[in-house]
């Protein structure tokens, strides 16, 4: 059985969703606390609005004290976070890859594995992981979902559907998984739909070319509702899985065809009336 924790990790992300990398920066390294101080956090606070990174309130908890660390949960690659806390004089960074709680020491010592996420929380297991733009996650969405075979009629109302949600700025969840599901896509890709991915497994190492524009012009958010590495790809248990998820995230739908006995048909059918 593996030791508690001597403290805790809290940070105030949008949903409960877990990004899949980011880093906690804190005033100190636990347990030694009798280190540097460095800079106030609202001097920090303003530093990370004014290079737009997207961050939220963090604490580390130590017991037996009454005051938490300020801290921030900056959703940034390592060496950009690693350059903040020197400039800052804050030696403590706990960073967090795909679940995983790493320590760093700035270059003085290799960094030291923790442990996951969850034991560290005290609170509910996070359930949602994501990766992209995590406002999307609090962003009105509408639910696309189309069976594999499907009228072509459907299909040109599906891909008209498509493109007005480019010209309003909508947010679309979807598995993207069938063919005309993968049409949409690739409309909403090229303009300025937001996109909410929900892949049938858990988060993606790498992602299709499809998604680079949407990704770097901040209108993309993957979300998985499995854990990582389980599934680590498809199957037709983790879609209808993901179908249920994606109808039960909203509450406005766009389902341009259900084909009598499919498996989108049966995931319908198993929703709750």
């Amino acid at each position: 059985m593996s030791t508690p924790p001597a403290f805790h990790l809290r940070t105030d992300f949008p949903g409960g969703v877990l990004p899949e990398v980011f880093g906690v920066l804190t005033v100190a390294d636990p347990p030694v606390l009798s280190g540097e101080n460095g800079l106030p956090g609202s001097i920090l606070a303003d530093a990370l609005r004014i290079k737009g990174w997207q961050h939220y309130p963090a604490e580390v908890v130590l017991p037996g004290v009454d005051e938490p660390l300020v801290s921030f949960s900056i959703i940034e690659d390592l060496g950009k976070i690693e350059r903040l806390a020197r400039d800052f004089l804050r030696p403590g960074i706990f960073w967090v890859q795909r679940g995983e709680v790493i320590r760093t020491f700035l270059g003085k010592k290799p960094p030291q594995p923790l442990g996951v996420w969850d034991q560290f929380t005290e609170g509910t297991p996070v359930s949602l992981h994501a990766s992209g733009n995590l406002a999307l996650v609090e962003r009105p969405a509408t639910a696309f979902l189309c069976s594999t075979e499907c009228p072509a009629s459907k299909v040109l109302e599906s891909c008209e559907w498509a493109r007005r949600q480019c010209d309003e700025g909508g947010t679309v969840i979807s598995g993207f998984h069938t063919p005309v599901e993968k049409d949409v896509l690739a409309i909403l890709a090229r303009r300025d739909a937001n996109i909410v991915w929900v892949p049938g497994r858990d988060l993606p190492k790498s992602i299709d070319a499809v998604f680079k524009t949407p990704m770097d012009e901040g209108r993309l958010l993957i979300l998985s509702p499995f854990p990582y590495g389980k599934p680590s790809r498809p199957s037709k248990a983790s879609c209808s899985e993901r179908n249920r998820f994606v109808l039960t995230r909203t509450a406005e739908r766009f389902i341009p065809h259900v084909a009598t006995g499919s498996s989108l048909a049966g995931d319908l059918d198993s929703l709750p009336l």
